[in-house]
C-alpha cells in the first residue's frame, strides 16, 4: 500500500470526514455564517492532513551492509543524500552497493566513527539523530529497474522516493546556519516544498555578495560584529577589519577625542553588503591616538555598533643629521699596476675613492673609483697605477640622508718591476758515485733551479758539438744523471750543463772517471 493510501486509510479511521456528515443534516436549519465557519474547519482539517501524508515518518532501526535491501536501505540512503558532500551520486534505490558504502565511510569519518563502511551499532545511533533532525518527505520522481554504478535501483510507479528535508524555519534561523558553519544558505533537498516567503528569501540570497538583498519583513536582528583587529599602522593611515555574521554595509567613525561623537567624527564607509570587510583610515596625524566605533547595518536596517577602541599611529622618523663612521681602513694587494683599499662604517653607506700621486688629494680633479650601493663594509681597487709610484687617496662615504664622511688623506706605494734575470745558476759539489765497469752516477747543485745535462767521451777536451749526453729538462737545484754502456777500464771525461729560467747558462771544466776492470 502507498504512503498516501494509508494516510488516507488513517483519516477515515479517525473520523475526519465526521464533520462533514453533520454539515449535511443540518443544512436546513444553520445560518449562512456556521455554514462558512463549518466549510472553514472542514478545509483546515483536509489541508492538515495532506500535510501529513507528503510526510514520511520513517525510522532506521537496523544495521545495514553491502547487498542489504529493503525500506530501511532506501531511508538510510535518503538521509546520505541529503548532503552531497557524503553522497554526491544520491541515488535512492533501496539496495546497499558500493556506492552506498562509501557513502557510509563518509558520514562515518565526518562523525568521528571508525570508516567500516557498514552500519553498524555506532553508526545507527549517529543516524537516528540525523533522522530526527532530518524526517524524511517524497518526491515525485518514478522510474523502472536499472542498473548503475554498482547500484542497484527498482520502484514502481505507484510509489515515491524518500528524502531527507530541512524543516522550513531552519534555514533562516541562525543557529541552524551557525550549526552548518555560518553558510548563508544550506542545501535544500530537491523533495523540500518550502513556503513562498523563504522561497524568494533564499533565491535572493543567491545573488553576488555585493549586492544589496531584499531585506524579510520578519529579520529584527542586528548584525554580530566580530574579530576586529588593526594592522598596516603608519604615521599618516591604518587599517581596521572586522566581520559579521551576516552580510551587512561598513562604516568606521573617528577622532582624535574619546568618547567618539557620531555625529561630528570623521567616517570612512563602504555600502555593499558582505561579512568580512577592511577600511582604511588616511591623513592621520604621527603619534597620536585615533578612537574609533564600528558601525554595520544588514538589510533590513539593523545597526549594530563597537563600543570605542583605539591605536596610536606611528611616529615620525627622527631627522638623520649624523654623517657615517669610517674605520678600519687598510691596503691591500698591492702590485705594480693596482691595489685595494677597504674600510667600515657604522651605518650603511655609498663608497668612494679619490687618488692621485700628489698629496694633498684635490677632490675636485683627483682620479676616483666608487660604488653608490648602501652597506656597511667595501672593498674597491685601484687599477692603471705606475710601479714604484707614492699614490695619495681619500675616503668618501654617504648615508641614506646624504650626511657625508672622508678620510684624511693616506698613502701607499705600488711595487717596483722585477729585475731581469741575467745571471747563470752556480754549479758545485759535484761528485761521482757507482762507478762500475758499465756504468756511473755523477751528482751536483746549483744555487738556483736549472735543468740538468752531461756532455761525455773518451777524449779530452770534451767537443760539445759531438759528445755524447744525458739529460733532463725538470727545474731542479739537486742535479743526478746516470751513465750506462760504458767500456771497462777506461777513462770517461765530462762537462756539465745546467740552464735556469732565463735561460742563463752555466757549464763546467772537463772532468773524468775510470771505470773498473
Amino acid at each position: 500500500m502507498s504512503a498516501f493510501k494509508k494516510v488516507m486509510a488513517t483519516m477515515l479511521a479517525l473520523g475526519v470526514f465526521a464533520p462533514a456528515l453533520a454539515f449535511a443534516q443540518t443544512t436546513s436549519t444553520t445560518s449562512a455564517t456556521t455554514l462558512v465557519g463549518q466549510i472553514q474547519t472542514l478545509q483546515t482539517q483536509i489541508n492538515s492532513l495532506q500535510q501529513q501524508q507528503q510526510q514520511y515518518l520513517a525510522t532506521l532501526q537496523m544495521t545495514l551492509k553491502q547487498g542489504s535491501a529493503g525500506e530501511q536501505v532506501a531511508v538510510l540512503q535518503a538521509l546520505l543524500a541529503a548532503d552531497p558532500s557524503i553522497y554526491p551520486e544520491g541515488i535512492v534505490s533501496g539496495y546497499f552497493g558500493r556506492l552506498t558504502s562509501e557513502a557510509v565511510k563518509r558520514f562515518q569519518k565526518n562523525n568521528g566513527i571508525e570508516q567500516v563502511g557498514f552500519v553498524g551499532p555506532k553508526t545507527l545511533k549517529k543516524l537516528q539523530e540525523r533522522l530526527k533532525e532530518r524526517p524524511l518527505a517524497f518526491d515525485n520522481a518514478t522510474s523502472t529497474k536499472e542498473v548503475r554504478d554498482g547500484e542497484k535501483r527498482e520502484k514502481k510507479n505507484e510509489d515515491r522516493r524518500p528524502c531527507a528535508i530541512v524543516p522550513p524555519g531552519h534555514l533562516i534561523a541562525p543557529g541552524w546556519l551557525k550549526k552548518h558553519k555560518g553558510e548563508d544558505k544550506p542545501i535544500v533537498p530537491e523533495c523540500q516544498k518550502l513556503p513562498k516567503g523563504i522561497k524568494d528569501l533564499l533565491d535572493r540570497d543567491d545573488d553576488d555578495d555585493h549586492n544589496t538583498p531584499k531585506p524579510p519583513a520578519y529579520d529584527t536582528v542586528a548584525p554580530i560584529i566580530s574579530t576586529v583587529s588593526v594592522s598596516n599602522i603608519s604615521t599618516a593611515s591604518a587599517s581596521i577589519s572586522w566581520s559579521t555574521n551576516e552580510r551587512a554595509t561598513g562604516k568606521v567613525y573617528f577622532s582624535t577625542a574619546t568618547p567618539v561623537n557620531l555625529g561630528t567624527a570623521l567616517t570612512v564607509g563602504d555600502s555593499s553588503f558582505v561579512k568580512s570587510r577592511t577600511l582604511n583610515l588616511t591623513g592621520l596625524a604621527p603619534s597620536t591616538t585615533y578612537y574609533y566605533v564600528i558601525e554595520s547595518k544588514d538589510a533590513a536596517l539593523n545597526t549594530s555598533t563597537t563600543s570605542t577602541q583605539s591605536f596610536i599611529t606611528a611616529a615620525s622618523p627622527v631627522a638623520d643629521t649624523v654623517a657615517p663612521v669610517i674605520s678600519t681602513v687598510s691596503v691591500s694587494g698591492i702590485s705594480v699596476s693596482s691595489a685595494s683599499i677597504s674600510w667600515q662604517t657604522n651605518e650603511s653607506a655609498t663608497s668612494k675613492i679619490y687618488y692621485g700621486t700628489t698629496s694633498p688629494v684635490n677632490l675636485g680633479t683627483a682620479l676616483t673609483v666608487s660604488n653608490n650601493s648602501l652597506v656597511g663594509g667595501r672593498t674597491l681597487t685601484l687599477t692603471g697605477l705606475a710601479s714604484s709610484t707614492t699614490y695619495y687617496y681619500v675616503i668618501e662615504s654617504k648615508d641614506a640622508a646624504l650626511n657625508t664622511s672622508t678620510t684624511s688623506t693616506q698613502s701607499f706605494v705600488t711595487a717596483a718591476p722585477p729585475i731581469a734575470d741575467t745571471v747563470a745558476p752556480v754549479i758545485s759539489a759535484i761528485s761521482t758515485s757507482n762507478v762500475s765497469s758499465t756504468t756511473a752516477m755523477i751528482s751536483w747543485q746549483t744555487n738556483e733551479p736549472a735543468t740538468s745535462k752531461i756532455y761525455y767521451g773518451t777524449t779530452s777536451p770534451v767537443n760539445l758539438g759531438t759528445a755524447l749526453t744525458i739529460s733532463n729538462n725538470s727545474l731542479v737545484a739537486s742535479h743526478s744523471l746516470g751513465f750506462s754502456g760504458l767500456a771497462s777500464s777506461t777513462t770517461y771525461y765530462y762537462v756539465l750543463e745546467s740552464v735556469d729560467a732565463a735561460t742563463n747558462t752555466a757549464t763546467t771544466s772537463t772532468q773524468s772517471f775510470v771505470t773498473t776492470n
